[in-house]
Parts: C-alpha cells; structure tokens; sequence
C-alpha cells in the first residue's frame, strides 16, 4: 500500500471509530452547552476528528525500525522549495504540475486548508486565529519529527523543513477565507432545541444514540472479557469463553438501559438529547417496563436473536415512522405504555 493511501486509511477508520464512541457524549455536552445540535455540526465534528488523525498520520507515519534507520537534518532556508522547483526540468507548463517539488508544496498547503476551514466553520474564528492556529501546529510537528517523537527515537527520522510551516500555515490561511463564502451561504445551519419542543429528529437522534450504547458498551464489554481471559488468567485462544462474552455483550448494556428506564422514565440516548420520559395511565414501573420492551429492550433482544432480521428491520421502520406521526412523537414505545415525552428542561423553567 502507498504512502499516501495508508496514512488516509488509518485516519478514516481510526477516525470513524473513534466518532462512535465519542457520539453520545458529543451529543450530551452539545445539548447541554448549545441547548441543540445540527446535522451540520456532527458532520463538521467528525470531519474534525478524522482530519486531527490524517495529520498525525501523514506527518508520523510510518514510524522506522529504531535500529534501521537515518538521521534526518535540518532545513531552515525559506526559498528551498524554489530552488527545487527549479530543479527539475519542467518543459513546460503540463510538466510543471508533475514537478515532485511543486505537488510536495501543493500537498503542504491542501492538508493545511481544512484546519482554518473547520476553525471557522464550527468555532466562529477568523483568519488570524486559523493562521496562528496552522502555524502552531505545524510548528509542533515539525518539533516533533525533530526530536525523534519527543525522545522515542535517537534523532530525527524525518527533516525539519521550515518551508513545511510556511506552506502550513499558508493553507490554514486559505482555508478560513474559503470559510467565509461557504458560511454566508449556507449560514450557521444550527436549529437549537428549546425548552418545550420535542421534534422528531430529537426522537430519532436519541434513538441512535441508544442503538450505539448497546454496540459500544457492549462491544467493550466483550473485549474486556476476552482481554481478562488472556492476559490475566492466561486462557489459550482456543479455549476462551466465548458464552460469557456473548452474553456481557447483550445483556449488560440492556441491564442498565432497563435500570435507567425504571429509574427515570427514559433511556440513556432520551437523556443525551434532554428530553423525559411522562408516566401515563399505567403503574409508573408498570408503564415503564412496557416502553423498554417495546423500546430498546426490545431491539437489542431481536438483534440478537438469529434469523429475525425481517422482524427486526420491520420493527425499526415500525419505530421510526412512529417518531414522526405519533402524537408529540413520543414514538411507538411510549404510546404503548402510554406515556409521553418531553423537554427535560420544561419544568425547570
């Protein structure tokens, strides 16, 4: 695989995972600390964390053997880039755009340009701050290349080039004006949530964010226990426990999403997005008991039980279509129960 590839793999997949189980807590502070959240902004987070690690990948990878490898200089001529722009024998204008020195420089300003994009886009900050922003962090990984990764290795594996944090820097400069264009066009894009108002894309953004708490939680939960059996009691891969796994995987995440149900009336995700589950008719843990079986706890167990795939794709479209047209769209769960939802905010204030 080629170094250009690699590194932007690494950083989509790393990224990717790492987005999943940072949402819900995304989600929360974003409610908390905006009272909403945009589709725009998740996309613009995620964009951020996939990009943090395409830096860290494209500038430090990939690492050298520590005992098979060359020391790297330094480069502290601002005009280098032109002198190896002119180099190469170019023949022309077409040739120029294959000048290895040229793309080299081009490089160093795309992967520059959405940091000041995304500075502005989900901070507000304009060009001074994106372009002292690229300038630091170019300078911090230039240091960090330097140094050997701060002292890991014995010297430099790659060259400290001060037209990297030209360049660098140039590129966050550009792409904070690209900004500007872009956020007078589409605007701010948020739609904060007030107090009161249960929409269905509130409904349906605490419906994935339960769906990821039982993947998350119980994801880790079996590789806990798998890394427990290994590591501390010294368990051969053939001899793992995998029906303990299985079940820490289902059912501890349903366990606590049924404590929290019971304890509050609504579930991990209905937190997040601050909104509050009404007893109705029923017993409150009566009623209660019911919207989790005809809720989540209803979903994780269809999940996870073989060859129920069409009851449970019908059971999600069933759910989902029942977020738009029920009544305040407190969703099919809770009609069932008869319970409703609302803001969490609306009896504080």
């Amino acid at each position: 695989m080629s170094d250009t590839i690699a590194p932007a793999l690494i950083a989509i997949f790393a990224g990717s995972a790492l987005a999943v189980v940072l949402f819900i807590p995304f989600v929360a502070l974003s409610y908390r600390r905006r009272g909403g959240l945009s589709p725009w902004r998740i996309v613009g987070w995620a964009a951020l964390l996939v990009y943090a690690l395409a830096i860290w990948s494209y500038t430090l990878l990939p690492v050298p053997d520590a005992a098979g490898y060359s020391c790297a200089g330094v480069q502290l001529d601002p005009l280098q880039a032109l002198t190896d722009i002119r180099s190469f024998d170019t023949g022309g204008p077409r040739a120029l755009l294959t000048n290895p020195a040229v793309l080299q420089l081009l490089f160093n300003v795309l992967l520059f340009m959405p940091l000041g994009f995304l500075v502005r886009i989900l901070f507000g900050r304009g060009v001074i701050v994106a372009t002292s922003l690229g300038l630091g962090v170019s300078l911090l990984v230039e240091v960090t290349q330097l140094t050997g990764i701060w002292g890991l290795y014995r010297c430099a594996y790659r060259l400290f080039d001060v037209d990297d944090l030209i360049t660098n820097t140039v590129g966050a400069l550009l792409g904070s004006l690209l900004a500007v264009a872009f956020v007078r066009r589409r605007g701010s894009g948020e739609r904060p949530a007030t107090a009161g108002t249960v929409t269905a894309w509130r409904r349906l953004l605490g419906m994935v964010c339960d769906w990821l708490f039982l993947v998350v939680l119980g994801g880790a939960a079996a590789i806990a226990w798998r890394a427990l059996q290994l590591y501390a009691f010294g368990v051969p891969v053939g001899g793992l426990n995998l029906t303990v796994e299985n079940l820490l995987s289902l059912w501890l995440p349903l366990l606590i999403q049924l404590g929290v149900v019971l304890a509050t009336g609504s579930t991990v995700g209905e937190a997040a997005v601050l909104l509050r589950g009404v007893d109705g008719r029923m017993p409150p843990l009566a009623g209660r008991a019911v919207r989790f079986a005809a809720g989540i706890g209803g979903f994780g167990v269809l999940a996870a039980v073989e060859g129920s795939g069409l009851l449970l794709g019908a059971f999600v479209v069933v759910s989902v279509i029942a977020a738009f047209r029920s009544a305040g769209h407190r969703g099919l769960a809770s009609a069932l129960a008869g319970m409703s939802v609302e803001d969490a905010r609306t009896r504080d204030a």
